[in-house]
């Protein structure tokens, strides 16, 4: 099946597409035409969009252009998780994604990897920073903001886009929605 797969968790934007690939920077305000113009004028069988955690503007603003060319195209975007292709590129079969959640809290998860499948062993947890135990294999796509800790750097590749998509399969959400690693700033304040 021909999807369309994309992700602006992180500093970049990431298109997959019938076995092309595409890599825009991420303050690049072009980037729907870039997309437009990769595709050509192809239209996907599916859509797949990266939920984080992550740039969370980037994030919706890639859930929203999904949404906007599946109504065109008769298409429901389907959502995963952003660190599963990070974990599908760290080479091992059980791998913590660790991410800088920002208000001195890290977040992370754990995957199994296997040639055919990607299994979270974990769900996302927001830990603080000082309590926070590496293990053996760590990725991080925030590597060098956590200097601290033994992480390897890792980034979203394009290439891995279609092969997680498929491996995720029926763990893809079909009402995608960023992963909230915190309550909205003033939440609580606004009762």
């Amino acid at each position: 099946m021909r999807t369309l797969i994309l992700d602006r968790s992180s500093a970049f934007t990431h298109v997959a597409y019938n076995g092309c690939v595409l890599t825009v920077d991420g303050r690049d305000d072009t980037w729907v035409a870039k997309v437009r113009d990769f595709l050509g004028n192809e239209t996907p069988e599916a859509l797949a969009v990266g939920l984080g955690p992550g740039s969370f503007a980037g994030i919706r603003a890639a859930i929203a252009a999904l949404q906007g060319m599946g109504i065109a195209w008769g298409l429901q975007p389907k959502g995963f998780p952003s660190a599963a292709v990070l974990a599908a590129g760290a080479g091992s079969t059980e791998v913590t994604v660790v991410g800088d959640a920002r208000r001195n809290t890290l977040w992370t998860v754990r995957y199994r990897v296997t040639d055919t499948t990607i299994e979270p062993l974990t769900e996302f947890e927001v830990r603080k920073r000082d309590t926070f135990v590496s293990d053996e294999t760590m990725v991080s796509p925030d590597a060098q903001r956590l200097t601290e800790f033994a992480l390897r750097a890792a980034t979203l590749d394009p290439a891995l886009l279609e092969s997680v998509v498929e491996r995720l399969g029926d763990a893809l959400t079909t009402d995608p929605k960023p992963y909230y690693l915190h309550p909205a700033v003033g939440a609580a304040d606004a009762k």
